[in-house]
């Protein structure tokens, strides 16, 4: 990811996980014909991003094999607007999102591909929100922490690693034994 977003694809990102989050499937596809082979590209790359952070962010970690398996089950359980189901969701976290390989390659497809990012990580975006929040604030979110990790240095992870082990020590001692 660049170290900002282009606001024409950021616009674009965001009508189209707004149609795909309502299920307007055919209204999705007339709006990425319209938006351009490019911008659909630069759309599909801030969805990868986004993917990743809300699997991370819902694992709590770094996201085992088993972490990605639940948040599949999760994420088509109460999904009725797409036609989504755990496999692919579980392949396009596991092998587009966090390992990185090309989508086709992942997903199975150049057709699944072309179409799926946008649904699952709208899915996602909506499935996954903390509560209280909506989609969008969640996605704000995502692309600010994401633009701010993009503009440290590698010199700092240490640090922030240091941060959030303290973090999670001190928050296990004031929670009660259960």
């Amino acid at each position: 990811m660049s170290r900002v977003i282009n606001p024409k694809v950021e616009k674009a990102a965001r009508e189209m996980l707004e149609l795909a989050i309502q299920g307007h499937i055919q209204q999705l596809a007339n709006h990425i014909e319209t938006a351009g082979e490019e911008t659909y590209r630069e759309v599909i790359r801030l969805c990868l991003v986004a993917a990743a952070y809300i699997a991370v962010d819902a694992s709590g970690r770094w996201p085992t094999e088993a972490d990605l398996r639940q948040i599949a089950r999760n994420g088509v359980r109460g999904e009725t607007r797409m036609d989504l189901n755990q496999e692919q969701i579980y392949q396009y976290l596991s092998g587009a999102a966090l390992g990185f390989e090309p989508l086709a390659e992942a997903l199975g497809s150049d057709e699944a591909a072309a179409t799926m990012p946008v649904l699952i990580t709208g899915s996602m975006l909506f499935t996954f929100r903390p509560r209280g929040v909506d989609w969008w604030e969640y996605l704000d979110q995502i692309w600010n922490a994401t633009l701010t990790a993009e503009n440290l240095g590698e010199s700092v992870l240490p640090a922030v690693q240091i941060r959030i082990h303290r973090t999670q020590v001190l928050k296990a001692r004031v929670q009660p034994a259960q």
